[in-house]
């Protein structure tokens, strides 16, 4: 048998960043991109998480506010090459 692929999580070093600009805290950020508190704190303290959720929020952000970059160069693979 083929040994099973390790998982990809991803992070955003900048969510800190972009979300301070905008929201004053995260229950703001919580209401405006319509996100569980849990993943904003998974966010913030850089835990990583699944891609699609990383994108899905990241999204949401940029639908309402310019990012001024590509969503793909905010994103960060933290599997060891």
């Amino acid at each position: 048998m083929s040994k099973k692929k390790d998982r990809a999580w991803f992070v955003c070093p900048q969510w800190n960043e972009l979300v301070s600009q905008h929201y004053a805290s995260d229950t703001a950020a919580g209401r405006a991109l319509n996100a569980h508190p849990k993943v904003l704190t998974k966010l913030r303290e850089g835990t990583p998480v699944a891609k699609s959720t990383m994108l899905k929020m990241l999204r949401r952000l940029a639908s309402r506010h310019d990012l001024g970059t590509d969503l793909g160069d905010l994103v960060v693979d933290t599997r060891a090459r």
